[in-house]
């Protein structure tokens, strides 16, 4: 408990200091501050694409050594069947805490990121279809 105050205590300070250097700074103080929240959206944005290509690579061998991929309309019940032998450890979420969306018939599929909105069908959607990115944000969008 003592953790949790002393954590909000810590943030309500770096967030004064943060409005009063913004206040400060002007439109410069402005500038970094979105600077900043740009670039950790773009690293965001790496991350969820490096998860996607590892979940797409243990996919594709999944299927080499079974004939197809797993069906299935979640990635939880996805998990059972990759686990160990083809991903060391869930992947179910991306860097911004979105479930990743997993669809299959066996033939072929589709995992998708709802990206920074985290809705799904949006234009900042990263989408893989058999291992291949068929959607991915522009770069510099935020």
């Amino acid at each position: 408990m003592r953790l949790i105050a002393v954590k909000s205590s810590f943030l309500l300070i770096l967030g004064l200091a943060g409005a009063i250097t913004a206040a400060s700074c002007g439109r410069a103080g402005e500038q970094a501050a979105q600077n900043v929240l740009h670039a950790i959206d773009q690293g965001k944005l790496v991350g969820t694409r490096g998860t996607m290509e590892n979940v797409g690579k243990a996919l594709t061998s999944y299927a080499m050594d079974r004939g197809g991929y797993p069906p299935g309309t979640t990635l939880q019940e996805t998990n059972a069947a990759l686990i160990p032998a083809f991903l060391p450890s869930p992947a179910n979420v991306d860097a911004w805490g979105n479930t990743l969306d997993y669809r299959s018939d066996g033939k072929s599929f589709t995992l998708t990121s709802p990206g920074a909105d985290g809705r799904l069908g949006t234009p900042d959607d990263l989408v893989m279809v058999d291992a291949r990115f068929t959607q991915l944000p522009a770069p510099g969008t935020p």
